[in-house]
């Protein structure tokens, strides 16, 4: 019985609490998966450029609903050696923090930079930022979780995840922020020739 307006008017709270739902299911299920297979990954050659782009086009609407500008910076024909689920489970997570943290009309860059023998990736945001001590509390694996910049909620479980899963393909989360600067997480795969 809601106006046609009214219900326009609902569409982004909606689309917000959907992804968020989403999300918690999709990380609550990889990480129920990793728990029963222990360590099982299956490293293959991966493009990180179309990885990138899957993981764009699946929060697509979430950026839209807050007017923030992703951009693609890898560069085509970057392959690495990783575990395809594993690597696009760990950029959505980014990428869904990085749109979270992120005011409206902000920018966010998703890219990747290579090295003599592996690529890294990175999600830069023009976001809120990270004190040193939500930091600590990232890297200690302590529970952490806090409210985004339209009240997005969070259950801290992404990070923990991220963390595992690159632990399992031999890489680790680097962070880099500060409060009102905006915040770089960033991780390292081997190249594939």
């Amino acid at each position: 019985k809601m106006s046609a307006t009214e219900l326009k008017r609902s569409v982004p709270d909606i689309l917000n609490d959907l992804n968020y739902t989403v999300g918690l299911m999709d990380n609550l299920l990889q990480w129920a998966k990793a728990q029963m297979k222990a360590d099982a990954i299956h490293p293959e050659k991966v493009n990180i450029g179309e990885s990138v782009e899957e993981v764009m086009l699946l929060l697509g609407l979430q950026a839209k609903s807050k007017r923030i500008h992703i951009q693609n910076k890898t560069r085509p024909g970057m392959y690495g050696y990783v575990d395809r689920n594993m690597n696009i489970l760990v950029l959505r997570n980014l990428l869904s923090n990085a749109i979270k943290f992120t005011p409206e009309n902000g920018t966010i860059s998703v890219g990747a930079h290579e090295h003599s023998s592996f690529i890294e990736i990175y999600v830069k945001d023009s976001g809120v930022g990270i004190s040193p001590e939500s930091i600590r509390k990232i890297n200690n694996n302590d529970f952490y979780s806090t409210k985004g910049t339209a009240s997005e909620s969070g259950t801290g479980l992404g990070l923990l995840l991220c963390k595992e899963f690159l632990a399992k393909n031999n890489s680790r989360l680097h962070i880099e922020s500060e409060p009102g600067t905006g915040s770089i997480f960033s991780y390292s795969i081997p190249m594939c020739a």
